[in-house]
This record gives C-alpha cells, structure tokens and sequence, in this order.
C-alpha cells in the first residue's frame, strides 16, 4: 500500500515536506473487521493542527487522513 507517513511533529513553516512517502505491506483485516481500498483521501486542517502539534496524533509514526473514498475489497468474519 502507498502512504504518506507523518514520522514526527514540526512547523510547517520550518518544513514545507513533513509527510514521507512509503510503500507500506497491505493490511489485514483483523476479527469482525473489513478492508477497505482507498482511492482518494482529503487531508483537512485537522491532519495541520496534528503536524504542527496542536492536536496530538492517536500515535506517531501516523498515516494522515481521515475523509476518504473507498470500497469494500476484503473482510474477516471470525469471531
């Protein structure tokens, strides 16, 4: 899977690049959950305010993103 990766936080205006491309293994969907293939994801100012610090992220290194458009390509039924 292609990623952009936010490894640490920083100013935007120190580092016009904060986000680091990555080809990352293709995840798998864990119990009672689904995969889903994402062809295009919004980056709003929430993704800002977590690069520069003013939100944390849940964790870091952080896929940013959270406004996406996807379709259902996998699920793990298990209990």
């Amino acid at each position: 899977m292609k990623a952009m990766i936010l490894n640490k936080i920083c100013s935007i205006e120190k580092n016009m690049a904060p986000l680091e491309f990555k080809n990352l293994p293709d995840p798998v969907p864990g119990k009672k959950e689904i995969l889903v293939k994402i062809p295009a994801c919004g980056v709003c100012h929430t993704e800002l305010d977590e690069i520069e610090g003013r939100a944390l992220p849940p964790r870091l290194p952080v896929v940013p993103g959270h406004q996406v458009v996807g379709v259902v390509c996998g699920f793990n039924a298990s209990q």
